[in-house]
């Protein structure tokens, strides 16, 4: 409707709120895509710069990109002036996870100060629950919260389980890994790390490697590999030959004769890719690797 109807600022705050919801759902390659096409207009987009930098900032914090500190310096820039919760909060809870990420428990607490301020004084549960939780990262001590019990709730007070199962049923798949790194289990653990290295959220699944190799893990998978993680989608170049073949109509028997793999092969990497894209048939990764670019198109 607004792009028919060239409504610029519709577009732009829709957009950048796509990216934001990207961000949660764990589909990272289209967050940062919406996020970095609001921040590109050569019009002043206005306020809807903040959602997409404070998106872009969480997303570069969790997939542990070099820029992170200078994309969360300019989101800064933006929110703070304006002394609003629902500008500042995604921020501060930014560069909170980031000093959890990165080892540092003593500057967990104080950029979420101001923002847990906001929240305790305007109780909306989710953001004030999000940085009640991060205050218990950094405390230890569980605030007593009003309202509905939201997942932050439930593993603040030791109920990582009953968190991740809300977090899977929520369909945000990074936040049900981090529950599930509460737990002292290794196949929590091994769990929780397959669905990061999925995600390509290096950092924290560098967290539950160094967890389950201190527990004394065997076997402990290794992370993808530095060509992997560069593939906006996270797919091996493996699977990035499989999805050009897929999208040029070849059946898997003709993809594993085209590379010289058994069938079988071929179906474990069709599988995988489709799990990558979040999508559930061969048509839509075809379409889905088209319009992103994934793939190299004639």
């Amino acid at each position: 409707y607004a792009r028919r109807r060239e409504l610029a600022g519709n577009m732009y705050y829709i957009t950048a709120e796509r990216a934001r919801f990207g961000f949660e759902c764990g589909r990272w390659a289209q967050a940062e895509q919406d996020a970095r096409w609001v921040l590109s207009q050569p019009e002043e987009p206005g306020i809807t710069r903040m959602p997409a930098v404070a998106a872009l900032a969480r997303l570069q914090v969790r997939r542990g990109d070099p820029d992170v500190d200078v994309t969360i310096e300019q989101a800064l820039r933006l929110v703070e002036p304006t002394g609003e919760l629902q500008r500042i909060a995604p921020v501060a809870i930014a560069r909170s996870e980031l000093a959890w990420l990165r080892g540092d428990e003593r500057g967990i607490k104080p950029p979420i100060l101001e923002a847990h301020r906001l929240a305790m004084e305007a109780r909306q549960p989710w953001i004030t629950d999000e940085l009640a939780f991060w205050m218990w990262r950094a405390t230890g001590i569980a605030e007593e919260l009003e309202g509905p019990e939201t997942p932050f709730a439930l593993q603040m007070t030791g109920r990582w389980r009953e968190a991740a199962d809300a977090w899977e049923e929520l369909g945000c798949s990074y936040e049900q890994a981090t529950s599930l790194m509460d737990s002292a289990d290794e196949t929590d653990l091994l769990e929780a790390l397959a669905i990061l290295d999925r995600l390509g959220a290096v950092p924290a699944a560098s967290k539950v490697r160094r967890t389950l190799r201190r527990m004394g893990a065997k076997g402990v998978p290794r992370g993808p590999r530095q060509q992997t993680r560069r593939h906006p989608a996270g797919l091996t170049p493996r699977q990035v030959e499989v999805l050009e073949l897929v999208a040029e109509g070849l059946t898997n028997a003709e993809i594993a004769e085209r590379l010289f793999v058994s069938p079988k092969t071929v179906d474990h990497h069709v599988s995988a890719l489709l799990t990558k894209l979040d999508v559930s048939s061969r048509q839509e990764a075809a379409a889905i690797a088209t319009a992103e670019g994934l793939v190299e198109s004639e």
